[in-house]
């Protein structure tokens, strides 16, 4: 237990914007499997982004490089978010003209809401200090 005091002594409060980040990513990421997993507009690969960028920021944090694991985060979101947008811009086309629905659905706005907050948690992350500055410098 002391062992976890002294871990969070020295971060700021961007660290906790940072994970609280890294789990909302892990949340979007399993409401855009469990709605799209069966539909031609699944993009396994955002998917597949968004998870990795979790893990490895999960990484830059267990090696104390506290610095870089929010550009990361901000990366391998906004590289999901891309996918996401490349494999629903059909369907998005689709409601915008009306040839197939009338507008659109619940699931598609929770998505987009999920997808949306990831993303702007990313970039407010990337802003805030991390950790305290002694402790970084004295990693390099």
């Amino acid at each position: 237990m002391n062992f976890l005091k002294e871990y969070f002594s020295d971060k700021k409060y961007g660290f906790y914007v940072t994970l609280a980040c890294m789990l909302l990513s892990v949340i979007t990421s399993v409401v855009y499997v469990s709605i799209y997993s069966s539909t031609r507009f699944m993009s396994w690969a955002a998917f597949a982004f968004i998870l990795v960028g979790v893990v490895l920021t999960a990484g830059l944090i267990a090696f104390k490089q506290y610095r870089f694991a929010p550009a990361l985060m901000l990366a391998t979101n906004f590289v999901g978010l891309l996918f996401y947008v490349y494999y629903i811009y059909f369907f998005v086309s689709s409601v915008m003209v009306g040839i197939q629905f009338s507008g659109f659905p619940p699931e598609f706005i929770i998505n987009v809401i999920f997808f949306v907050l990831m993303l702007v948690a990313s970039v407010v992350c990337v802003f805030m200090p991390q950790a305290d500055e002694k402790q970084e410098k004295e990693v390099e």
